[in-house]
């Protein structure tokens, strides 16, 4: 896979023009994403012109089931879904969220990045790749001290409670609601919902998308770093979801440099 954003130097506009150069493929995977899963007849299902009632029932349930708080802790409450379908949601949420960990990445920039964040929790790639097309490639040092948010987004922490969701969501998916296998078998149940269900397609074409674009921020934020280590870039970049965990776990954090200008 090609490096959309090399590493340039914050003072080498030639080179920042370079790596912007790229920002058409997003914005082409985007127009590409929104006119064939949301717009389009011919995945599985009904598409966004003409959603119905079962389908909003369906992203309502599926919300209402986040991280599985509510199956867990108050199953006779919590409405009830294949465990793989659900299992698949909140990896798919999981990985949405992975990308606040490059949340320094709004600085410097024309747009802010936080609305894009938010409405990738909930759109995924409605509104990921947007921010990809709209940002400037930038690999300027920090010159202010870091906000609580990005102090969070530095942390090791977020992304290992993400791993942890990851985990849960996959345990969920096999053996969650053992009482389901009794009327249906889970995985041919799922099956079918892949064939008929444009929400449940849309997740899987989610994860293919995200694990695309996961990488397009790494190269920006290792040269922020000053941090050069061409393994972990390409384990960010080629690893699906645990690629980005590991990079996170590895770089160098911004905290001292932050400490030092505070």
């Amino acid at each position: 896979m090609p490096d959309p954003t090399p590493p340039v130097p914050a003072t080498n506009p030639e080179g920042a023009r370079t790596a912007g150069s790229w920002r058409w493929l997003p914005a082409v995977a985007w127009v590409v994403y929104v006119g064939y899963l949301l717009l389009s007849p011919w995945p599985p299902g009904e598409s966004l012109l003409r959603v119905q009632p079962d389908t909003l029932r369906e992203a309502v349930d599926l919300s209402l089931n986040f991280w599985l708080v509510l199956p867990l802790l108050w199953p006779d409450t919590a409405p009830s879904l294949n465990p793989v379908l659900e299992g698949v949601f909140n990896f798919v949420v999981a990985w949405g969220l992975l990308f606040w960990g490059f949340l320094i990445d709004g600085r410097h920039q024309r747009w802010p990045m936080l609305p894009f964040l938010l409405g990738t929790a909930f759109l995924t790639n409605v509104f990921y790749l947007p921010w990809l097309a709209l940002r400037s490639p930038t690999t300027a040092p920090i010159d202010s001290p870091l906000s609580p948010l990005e102090r969070g987004a530095e942390s090791r922490v977020w992304p290992t409670l993400l791993l942890a969701v990851a985990i849960a969501a996959g345990a969920w998916a096999v053996g969650g609601r053992p009482g389901f296998d009794a009327g249906v078998n889970r995985w041919a149940d799922f099956r079918d919902l892949l064939g008929r269900d444009r929400l449940a397609y849309s997740f899987m074409v989610d994860a293919i998308v995200f694990w695309l674009f996961q990488g397009w921020l790494v190269a920006d934020d290792m040269a922020r770093r000053q941090w050069h280590h061409r393994p972990t870039g390409w384990i960010a970049r080629l690893l699906p979801f645990l690629g980005l965990i590991i990079y996170f776990w590895r770089r160098p954090r911004l905290l001292d440099q932050a400490d030092r200008i505070a």
